[in-house]
């Protein structure tokens, strides 16, 4: 059987004209952000927002049902963002959420079968897409979810850090569909076997997995944790960790607010056991000025860029 997953593609010139075209139209998103949530952002309401964007700006989609109608008729990238409730849910009732621009992003949405959420549309699909988009780490019901007229890309474009049960990864992320049924022989969460929705629409590396199997850094908002301390009163944080596999946590701190004094590493219980268990390491600081800073920890390899872990801790000294 090929290894779909090292496929190399020949695409006829048409095609080939269409994915160049879509390459030299889309930016690097981030240049501008709009924030939509259930409440207290700047819209509650996607369909507002996607009339106030401009060309190439991000829309960040937080943690909610999104029941309104959705064309998407400009290149943004839409960015669904898991913050604490689990990623956004497209619904349009009696609607297809259309994406209709060249190079448009849709990335981190869930859409829910139709009996799930009391949607009776008139086509079974929730996405139809009319323009070449690209769509990665996306939930789908299944294969009849979408509708694609026009030659899309269902990957990431890039290869993306991961995290996939205890392995710290990186490769192409397709999206996960529920009815598919293919195989994973070497374990990193991403099918052997591609999805085939048309002839022009084939997800290469589809999830095998929904998306909260998969920690990506960017995908979910890092939880600031609070500490309230007193200057020269020291405090710890704890956290997990296993030096046996090469993985470390660096610092990220105020110098003139904090002075950082020798962290420790204490084996876990089983480790006597169970050797390269991992364990917890202790970091000590000392406050040296009343002052409000934030304390920001990495996990991972020093000879890597993989990041396994992210931690914040937002600190009040008082005197």
């Amino acid at each position: 059987m090929p290894d779909y997953k090292r496929l190399s593609i020949f695409i006829s010139f048409p095609f080939l004209a269409t994915l160049l075209l879509m390459m030299f139209l889309h930016p690097l998103p981030g240049l501008a952000e709009i924030r939509v949530c259930p409440d207290g952002c700047d819209y509650s309401d996607l369909k507002q927002a996607l009339n106030a964007s401009a060309q190439d700006e991000t829309i960040t989609v937080c943690s909610g049902v999104y029941s309104h109608p959705v064309v998407v008729a400009k290149r943004v990238f839409l960015h669904g963002l898991d913050t604490g409730q689990g990623k956004p849910v497209l619904v349009p009732q009696e609607e297809q959420v259309v994406l209709a621009a060249y190079g448009a992003t849709l990335r981190g949405f869930r859409f829910p079968k139709p009996e799930d959420s009391g949607r009776k549309p008139a086509q079974n699909c929730t996405l139809e897409v009319i323009l070449p988009a690209i769509i990665f780490f996306n939930e789908f019901w299944g294969k009849g979810s979408v509708c694609p007229e026009d030659a899309a890309s269902w990957n990431s474009s890039q290869k993306i850090n991961y995290q996939f049960r205890s392995r710290v990864l990186r490769g192409y992320l397709g999206n996960y569909w529920d009815d598919y049924s293919g195989s994973d022989e070497n374990g990193d969460g991403i099918g052997d076997q591609p999805v085939f929705l048309n002839e022009k629409n084939i997800d290469y590396h589809p999830l095998m997995y929904p998306v909260d199997n998969y920690r990506v850094p960017e995908e979910k908002e890092i939880e600031t944790e609070l500490i309230r301390a007193r200057v020269d009163e020291p405090f710890t944080i704890s956290l997990p960790s296993n030096p046996t596999t090469g993985y470390a946590w660096t610092m990220d701190y105020d110098n003139v607010l904090l002075r950082a004094e020798d962290a420790e590493f204490q084996p876990s219980a089983t480790n006597a056991v169970r050797p390269g268990a991992g364990g917890t390491s202790v970091f000590v600081f000392t406050p040296l000025r009343i002052g409000k800073t934030t304390i920001r920890l990495v996990y991972k390899r020093p000879w890597e860029n993989i990041v396994a872990d992210t931690r914040a801790f937002y600190v009040e000294i008082i005197s």
